[in-house]
């Protein structure tokens, strides 16, 4: 009798650790009604079934291999499940936590929801945990919705606030934080948050007001404002303290924001004990580029009369990632990557112009990449693999890959028309080099440097200067085009051939690394 008292307790216990493990409910609450919501307890935050979300308001989440996708509508958000970041378009949204994937079901918390519903679908999302409700309603109009991102790239931690509309505001520096002052109504995504941020403590609203606590009272900002979307942009990084004060927001921005190609970054292909490939008679690829490079500055200073910026004037190792990071930081309006080619076939010739993609166009495209990329993985530094995975993924945003395409295809035909080689065609590839520039960017390899008579073309000076030439005509037609297109000028008169357009594909970009220090040349 005993035994059988005691087999209705033990099911009862069995029964109850099973429902203590499996996700509580809650209530999804919306104007069309309540449905069930599951929701996972992850340490102190709440985390929500991204699947019955979206479901109820008729989008969907998938999951490519890499991440995943949520799509509601036609905007598309991207997300891993080891990443604190999520991606809209060029906007970061960032978590107190990942994601987390229980029984093949993807959970968010709140600031993911928040982020993407409002960007998608203009609703407001709020969490009531004592109740356990989720609300979704449409956002008030009358006032305007604040979604704040902090990531630290490439050495320079980027506070990203995205206005649902354009508000005036004012940036005010105190002794060991900035305030985001706004005039008019804003609605906060929430009272405080702390982040794991080398030069950001915490953010935190009050009315009208953003407070960014920095770590520290040498931390000093570089603010802009960009639009479509509305944003206002405050890049973070070590300097002389600053005294409080107003910041004027438009000081580091004035060239990101007036239209027209103003700033050009050139980057001579390796460099130090990165040799890159050696040519027969032993013309090392980081003289090559080097020389070339320092001559093209010169040329589209003296012809665009425009500001350029090398990556590098000496014979010194830079990191690939470190130089989209100055292109970066210099707020420039093109990048142009220059290397030399190499092959097993001794009779490869010509030039090849990439841009950049996680897939190569073809299987010669990713072994291009994967060479030039070598110099980038003995040198990585252990990071965050999936951030940077994610980030590569969906970052981007599709103008700078279209423009690319656009710029690439200028160069390949000049550097067609110059040599009389067949057309190699305009290509895309995984190239490092070219990953986190926000600006149109491409990788040109001038000639192959195996080939024996290439190398001996690329010592001569005669080479060179015809090779400068017809890059900087490429960069002028590009520049002409684009300025036309925007209705600055009217485009000169510079032959452009014929030839096809090239479709870009995924977009990608903006790995985490260090800066360095580049050298500016400012025309005169």
């Amino acid at each position: 009798m005993k035994r059988l008292t005691f087999v209705p307790f033990l099911i009862l216990a069995i029964a109850s650790i099973v429902l203590a493990q499996a996700p509580p409910q809650a209530t999804l609450r919306m104007s069309a009604g309540d449905k069930p919501l599951t929701v996972l307890p992850h340490g102190s935050t709440d985390l929500f079934a991204i699947d019955e979300v979206l479901a109820a308001l008729g989008g969907t989440i998938s999951n490519d291999g890499v991440g995943f996708k949520a799509s509601l509508g036609q905007t598309t958000a991207a997300f891993g499940p080891q990443s604190r970041f999520g991606v809209i378009r060029d906007d970061l949204i960032e978590m107190p936590v990942p994601p987390f994937v229980a029984e093949g079901r993807v959970y968010v918390p709140i600031q993911f929801l928040q982020g993407f519903l409002l960007r998608a679908a203009q609703q407001d999302t709020t969490w009531d945990a004592l109740s356990r409700v989720l609300s979704i309603r449409p956002a008030q109009q009358t006032t305007v919705g604040v979604q704040v991102s902090v990531a630290n790239i490439q050495g320079t931690s980027k506070v990203v606030l995205t206005l649902t509309a354009p508000l005036e505001y004012a940036i005010v520096k105190e002794q060991d934080a900035y305030t985001v002052r706004f005039r008019g109504a804003i609605r906060a995504p929430y009272a405080d948050q702390a982040h794991e941020d080398p030069y950001v403590a915490k953010t935190s609203f009050a009315g009208s007001d953003l407070r960014i606590l920095l770590t520290s009272a040498e931390v000093v900002a570089d603010a802009y404002r960009l639009d479509n979307p509305f944003r206002i942009v405050l890049d973070l990084h070590k300097g002389a303290a600053a005294g409080p004060g107003g910041l004027d927001p438009g000081a580091a921005g004035r060239a990101v924001e007036q239209p027209g190609i103003h700033t050009i970054v050139i980057d001579a292909g390796h460099g130090g004990k990165e040799v890159g490939a050696v040519g027969p008679g032993g013309l090392l690829e980081k003289e090559a580029t080097l020389a070339l490079c320092r001559k093209l500055a010169a040329s589209l200073e003296s012809r665009l009369k425009t500001r350029v910026v090398m990556t590098r004037t000496d014979d010194v190792v830079v990191p690939l990632d470190q130089r989209t990071a100055i292109a970066n930081q210099y707020h420039a309006d093109l990048f142009l990557s220059v290397h030399m080619n190499a092959a097993l076939l001794k009779g490869a010739h010509g030039a090849e112009t990439y841009f950049l993609s996680l897939e190569a166009s073809d299987e010669l495209a990713r072994k291009a990449a994967e060479v030039e990329n070598a110099a980038a993985k003995a040198a990585a530094v252990p990071a965050a693999p999936n951030d940077l995975k994610l980030i590569l993924w969906d970052l981007a945003q599709q103008e700078y890959l279209n423009e690319s395409s656009r710029l690439a295809q200028a160069v390949q035909e000049e550097m067609n028309r110059i040599t009389g080689v067949q057309n190699r065609g305009v290509k895309q590839a995984p190239f490092k080099v070219l990953v986190g520039a926000t600006m149109p960017a491409v990788l040109v390899e001038v000639a192959f440097i195996t080939n024996p008579d290439e190398e001996s073309r690329i010592r001569s000076e005669e080479f060179q200067k015809i090779v400068v030439s017809a890059l900087t005509t490429a960069v002028e037609r590009y520049k002409a085009d684009y300025e036309t297109r925007l209705g600055i000028v009217r485009a000169p008169a510079v032959r452009a051939p014929a030839a096809p357009a090239v479709t870009p594909s995924t977009p990608a970009a903006v790995a985490p690394g260090s800066q360095t220090t580049p050298v500016a040349r400012t025309a005169t």
